[in-house]
């Protein structure tokens, strides 16, 4: 089901509202439970994976972009499956790309860490990896339609640093201070991430607004 487009930005409650997961009867609760879980997951895999923040970002934007196309509710939209088809793209499009088999083992690992010997042992096994493998790959399949192939992601990192060298020209701070409030502003962008923010707002508009908040 397709919800809105990437071209154009909705406010919080139109997103909530046109919600594919409305449909399925998952509440804006909910939803929000599994977009911290999928962050979470998308944080720990891409640490696991050596990625760059920026990397492990733009396949957090590509979830959120996925979810306001798709239900949760499909057993084929599972959010771990999803999650990994963001990080294995995100790594393609960012030039920072992870093997396949790399991918679909550490993710399976960082989903299954609460029984980490055992996932361990499976994952090694041949049908379980070769089960994980094809998920993956339907899955990026689903994500290439919904993303419609719009691989373009501007997040805020950059304009962050722009906006604070303006904003301190003509300003008499120290360098320790302007370095202290743009990492608190960077801060609060990478807590952006876990909302919808980026579904909301450009990427200056989010830069300006979490150096206001520094």
């Amino acid at each position: 089901m397709e919800g809105m487009s990437f071209e154009a930005f909705a406010s919080m409650d139109d997103l909530e509202a046109r919600s594919p997961s409305r449909s399925h009867g998952i509440d804006a609760r909910l939803e929000a439970t599994f977009r911290w879980s999928y962050c979470d997951f998308l944080r720990d895999a891409g640490i696991e994976l050596r990625m760059p923040q920026l990397t492990i970002a733009t396949a957090t934007v590509f979830c959120h972009r996925f979810y306001s196309r798709h239900s949760h509710a499909p057993a084929e939209n599972s959010i771990f499956t999803i999650a990994t088809a963001c990080l294995f793209l995100a790594g393609k499009v960012e030039e920072t790309p992870k093997s396949l088999r790399e991918v679909v083992r550490v993710s399976y690992l960082v989903q299954h860490k609460n029984e980490y010997d055992f996932a361990v042992k499976r994952i090694h096994q041949q049908d379980c990896f070769e089960d994980q493998k094809q998920r993956l790959l339907n899955a990026e399949r689903l994500l290439l339609h919904a993303l419609r192939f719009d691989f373009n992601v501007d997040h805020p990192y950059k304009h962050i640093l722009s906006l604070a060298k303006r904003a301190f020209e003509d300003v008499h701070v120290t360098q320790n201070f302007s370095r202290n409030l743009t990492q608190v502003a960077w801060n609060f962008a990478n807590d952006s991430l876990r909302t919808t923010l980026c579904l909301q707002f450009n990427a200056r508009s989010i830069a300006a607004a979490v150096l206001y908040l520094g």
